[in-house]
């Protein structure tokens, strides 16, 4: 048994010595199984959530209507579910009524994939009712029960069995793949932000490519903000390894790239993913970084992390690989600069304003950047005297 599933040991003996039933559940236990580095190790029980709050000292109600308790212990946080199920969905989303249980296995079943139905005791056995180990070991992505049956319940299931196809590197059963091309519509009943979760973890995956050409073959990619018309487009952007990318900056401008989309067009398209201002600015700077020229004015534009961003999108396109030296000579090639911002500059616009002995304007702004380019390509140096004599110079007839 892996370490934490130790720590989480006596949490889950809490509640048996309290003469209730508790399993580890979800994706540790399919982690587990994979040998795999595991993720947030989830408990379940027929405890009531009431019964949870009583047996620990510190909990977080997250979702107490729904069974869910957090529970503290330690320096560890666990979420603590009661076995529960679930009557008819509202808008393909959620269910209106939970009713607590008894029975795991009647719990699991209204769980999503056979591969996250599986539970775990508290020595290590572990419990599958669906087949989730013979589907992990088949590398088969496969719903629990009749897949129109779990995607009409929650229409996100059918893009979190793309993602676990991409992030395992697995194949979706027939069943499941044609549910969800009879199925794809209801999608667009999901809020966009539960579909960005789901769509970045699917771009980072291993197994991108056959993911993307998935959603592309369904056709679930038009249930996507902005995808509808870009077909063509997708495929390209399935060749490209977005795995090697660290930030979600890189990921959405490396997209933009391969969709073809015009920067005027781009804060359209990214706001339609309802992403975070900065995220969006970030990533549409990148996208308009990149291609450009390495000279020193096109990198002082650029700016050190989105210059290195494109640089690193720019080499993936091309060998599908990183090449370290390259990005540590545009690095050293940027730090060599003699400036970075306008604000290191050794004149200042009030300097001017004493020079000329005029009185403020556009001017200022103008006569700064004109020295800013000059600075920039090694025309003049940054050097406060230099600066005074050159504008001297510049303005002799």
């Amino acid at each position: 048994m892996e370490q934490d599933f130790i720590k989480a040991l006596p949490v889950l003996r809490t509640l048996i010595e309290a003469g209730h039933q508790a399993y580890f559940v979800g994706g540790a236990v399919r982690d587990s199984y994979m040998k795999r580095t595991i993720g947030d190790v989830d408990i379940a029980t027929d405890a009531a959530p009431d019964q949870v709050e009583r047996l620990f000292k510190r909990t977080v109600d997250v979702g107490k209507e729904h069974g869910t308790i957090i529970v503290l212990w330690e320096d560890d946080t666990y979420e603590v579910t009661t076995f529960r199920t679930e009557s008819a969905y509202e808008d393909y989303r959620r269910p209106s009524e939970v009713h607590f249980i008894t029975s795991l296995e009647e719990d699991l079943k209204r769980r999503d994939l056979t591969i996250n139905a599986m539970a775990m005791t508290a020595d290590g056995q572990v419990l599958d009712y669906f087949g989730g180990k013979k589907d992990i070991d088949q590398q088969l992505i496969r719903t629990v029960g009749k897949p129109e049956d779990r995607f009409q319940e929650d229409a996100l299931r059918m893009l979190r069995a793309v993602r676990f196809m991409s992030q395992l590197g697995f194949t979706l059963s027939k069943e499941t793949e044609e549910a969800i091309i009879k199925e794809k519509t209801l999608l667009s009943h999901v809020s966009v932000e539960r579909k960005t979760i789901e769509f970045e973890k699917l771009l980072l995956g291993k197994a991108s490519r056959e993911a993307i050409q998935m959603l592309v073959h369904t056709g679930l990619y038009k249930e996507l903000p902005g995808f509808y018309h870009k077909r063509e487009n997708l495929l390209t952007a399935s060749e490209f390894p977005f795995s090697f990318l660290t930030s979600r900056e890189e990921l959405w401008a490396a997209l933009l790239i391969d969709l073809q989309i015009e920067l005027k067009d781009a804060m359209l398209f990214l706001k339609a993913w309802k992403l975070p201002g900065k995220v969006m600015k970030e990533a549409a700077h990148i996208a308009d970084t990149f291609g450009q020229s390495l000279d020193a004015m096109s990198m002082y534009k650029a700016g050190e992390k989105a210059l290195l961003s494109a640089v690193k999108i720019s080499m993936l396109r091309q060998t599908k690989q990183l090449n370290g030296e390259r990005l540590k000579e545009v690095r050293e090639a940027y730090q060599s600069l003699p400036i970075k911002s306008l604000k290191d500059l050794a004149i200042t616009g009030r300097d001017l304003l004493a020079l000329r002995n005029q009185p403020a304007g556009k001017w200022v702004s103008e006569e700064l950047q004109r020295i800013e380019q000059a600075v920039v390509t090694g025309k003049l140096s940054n050097q406060k005297k230099h600066i005074e004599e050159w504008l001297k110079t510049c303005d002799q007839p």
